[in-house]
């Protein structure tokens, strides 16, 4: 073999070898999400903050939340927390009755969200502490800085890769828990209709 015909050989393995190692690189590893627990947090308040600020014309309210729903579609384990706040009542709804409560809850939560952050920007935004729980990890947020004495705190849990907020406390209470016990009551009271038509007062359609 001449010595010009084996550097291109040389060439074209080196080529190869790297091609392969960033090929292994860009594969997440097994049980790992590809960003942390923080970092999802931040992205998905970052990206609230921003369609919050990009959509404020009253004109564009119904593109507004629309856009933000997409956001909690994509980063809220949504349907087990709408499972946990309906309880043992979801068991007995119809399937058809179960895919109504878990897209008004999405609502809900859309809404919920929204006004938690409306009166922040992002500079404002403080990230505290990542703390391990027992199915995953609390991130906890000061979203009016360090100044003023609120706290939200994400509680994450790893779903086909990447971290989902599973609950959201704010300043120690959970909003799974706080939804359970309004739609416990309206149960109680009334029925299954009493509680979509709550929630579709709850979380309008602009």
């Amino acid at each position: 073999m001449n010595g010009w015909w084996k550097v291109r050989v040389d060439a074209a393995v080196w080529c190869v070898g790297l091609l392969c190692l960033a090929t292994l690189l860009s594969v997440p590893r097994p049980g790992r999400a590809a960003q942390t627990a923080t970092d999802t947090v931040q992205e998905t308040i970052n990206d609230v903050l921003y369609l919050l600020a990009e959509l404020k014309e009253t004109s564009r309210a119904g593109q507004r939340q629309w856009e933000i729903e997409q956001v909690v579609r994509r980063a809220f384990n949504y349907q087990d927390m709408a499972q946990r706040a309906l309880g043992e009542v979801g068991t007995q709804a119809t399937a058809a009755d179960r895919r109504q409560f878990v897209r008004l809850f999405v609502q809900v939560l859309r809404d919920d969200l929204t006004d938690r952050l409306r009166d922040y920007s992002v500079s404002q935004v403080v990230y505290l502490a990542e703390r391990e729980e027992a199915e995953g990890v609390q991130v906890v947020v000061a979203p009016a800085g360090l100044a003023i004495d609120a706290r939200m705190a994400f509680h994450m849990v790893v779903r086909n890769g990447g971290w989902l907020v599973d609950d959201v406390s704010i300043d120690g209470t959970s909003i799974v828990a706080s939804y359970r016990t309004q739609f416990t009551r309206i149960l109680r009271e009334g029925s299954f209709s009493d509680l979509m038509e709550y929630l579709k007062l709850k979380a309008p359609v602009a």
